[in-house]
């Protein structure tokens, strides 16, 4: 849908203003160009879906200077290639090893492609979980997950309770072992935790 100059203005003036809401819609709307520009950048999907929740929350984060900007694509642009350059700088000294641990259950057997399509499998299962949880639930997975932030730290951001913090972390992590377990009842739990938080 094509949405005015002025519309685009106005939301994000309502996002700098610290409005959820309106940084939901935000989201709802740039979600698929944001994607574009980090494949542009990566060419890979896993790779992007982490660099895109990076970029909105990165957004969040300096969310005050939404309403200076005149040129949203261009902003977005520059983002998603500033994090996709740090994703590809943090990569460079852990890939290799979680791409090996990743090819096969079994690593000490030589991979297989069954393994292969049912390590790749896990992993599409696995974002489709993360997809599927209660907003908020998935916003605090994400933080601590992708951004590696404390309890402290995104308690402090989202202006809500350690405590609740904690709690959403709990439910997060107690659905998506329930949901990988019921379509991988032979994985083991200590595998499924490694998978989650890699």
């Amino acid at each position: 849908m094509k949405v005015s100059k002025q519309n685009i203005m106005n939301l994000l003036s309502s996002v700098s203003s610290d409005g959820r809401g309106a940084f939901e819609h935000f989201y709802n709307l740039y979600y698929d160009q944001v994607f574009r520009f980090a494949y542009y950048c990566l060419g890979e999907k896993e790779a992007c879906k982490e660099v895109v929740s990076d970029v909105f929350f990165s957004i969040w984060k300096s969310k005050a200077r939404l309403k200076e900007i005149d040129n949203i694509d261009t902003y977005l642009y520059i983002t998603v290639r500033n994090e996709a350059l740090r994703h590809i700088s943090r990569s460079n000294s852990v890939n290799k090893i979680q791409m090996d641990q990743l090819c096969s259950f079994e690593p000490e057997e030589e991979a297989t492609p069954e393994g292969m399509l049912e390590s790749q499998e896990m992993r599409e299962l696995l974002n489709l979980a993360i997809d599927e949880l209660p907003e908020k639930c998935r916003l605090i997975f994400l933080m601590i997950r992708e951004e590696g932030l404390s309890t402290k730290e995104v308690a402090k951001i989202l202006s809500i309770q350690e405590s609740t913090v904690r709690v959403q972390m709990k439910i997060a992590v107690e659905k998506l072992i329930k949901r990988l377990k019921s379509d991988f009842p032979d994985i083991s739990f200590v595998f499924i935790l490694i998978s989650i938080f890699q």
